[in-house]
């Protein structure tokens, strides 16, 4: 399989050889299917979560870090919390925590309306490398990407231009999907020289009025390639594009971690978990994975917390 076969499931990294600007393409077609079908989300919610994986992935992918990248927002709105990350490889896993009811009596779909008002967080945990770097900004703007942005004026100072489109689509035979895509592009500061500002104005300005060109349509057909979509965007620009990275599900999720997870609770409130069969179980909110233990291995949990 070439790098240019792969059209789903990726991020494609580019520059703009006439501006050294450079970006990303992302396309998630599987991989935020997954994801948003195995909760059963209410519509809203699917899209906006959809936003936020689409938006880690973009993200992520400028970065160089071993670990995990993660994007939570955290508000008193009818979706109070939702977290979408990306390893250093491509792995992605995300999820949403809502009142039901609150979201269906919603205004609208924007931020305002289903979030509230609370905070955006854009972590960097590298592994085993002690504290994660963190930024924080407030729920600013009708979208996340306008959250985005506010994040890197405030807290990178990095220009930073972004189109997303999140649909849910239909075959026409009957099978419903989501898919979803992105371009980002981006003007790091240490590109951009004093005797270079005029040309680096007017670079930006004619590359945002490209971007704006993008239809939500482009961004998620999976039968235009991410290198004819860059070529028809940008190809006055001298678009370079790199070999693109692999996305995919991959919760880290396993029996070990959940045990290690108990083991930290006190004795009693492991025993306020029990079932009436003395068990007691453990549901994944990535995965909606669920790790059973019976009667006994409740006891020598509890045992171990007493000894």
């Amino acid at each position: 399989m070439t790098a240019e076969s792969i059209a789903d499931d990726i991020s494609k990294p580019f520059q703009l050889e006439q501006s050294a600007l450079r970006g990303r393409l992302i396309r998630l077609g599987d991989t935020v299917d997954v994801v948003l079908t195995r909760h059963d989300y209410p519509p809203a919610v699917s899209r906006l979560l959809g936003e936020m994986f689409v938006l880690a992935a973009t993200l992520a992918g400028g970065l160089k870090f071993k670990g995990t990248f993660s994007l939570q927002t955290r508000s008193d709105g009818p979706i109070s919390l939702m977290v979408a990350d990306c390893t250093h490889d491509g792995g992605m896993r995300g999820y949403a925590k809502f009142d039901a009811e609150a979201v269906a009596a919603a205004d609208d779909a924007s931020v305002p309306s289903l979030l509230g008002k609370g905070h955006f967080a854009v972590t960097v945990d590298q592994d085993n490398q002690g504290a994660a770097y963190q930024g924080l900004v407030e729920l600013e703007g009708d979208s996340l990407t306008d959250c985005i942005h506010q994040y890197f004026r405030q807290s990178e100072q990095v220009k930073t231009g972004m189109k997303i489109a999140v649909e849910h689509l239909n075959d026409g035979a009957g099978t419903a999907f989501w898919r979803a895509g992105a371009v980002m592009v981006q003007c790091l500061p240490e590109e951009v020289s004093a005797d270079q500002d005029k040309d680096a104005i007017e670079d930006w300005r004619r590359t945002m009025m490209l971007l704006g060109t993008v239809k939500d349509a482009e961004l998620l057909d999976p039968d235009l390639s991410p290198e004819r979509l860059l070529l028809r965007l940008f190809h006055q620009e001298g678009v370079r594009i790199f070999d693109p990275q692999p996305l995919s599900v991959r919760c880290r999720c396993s029996r070990e971690r959940v045990e290690a997870m108990l083991k930290r609770f006190q004795p009693e409130d492991i025993d306020s978990m029990r079932q009436e069969d003395g068990g007691l179980f453990v549901t994944c909110e990535f995965c909606n994975e669920t790790y059973r233990f019976d009667e006994r291995a409740v006891g020598e949990l509890i045992g171990q917390r007493t000894h």
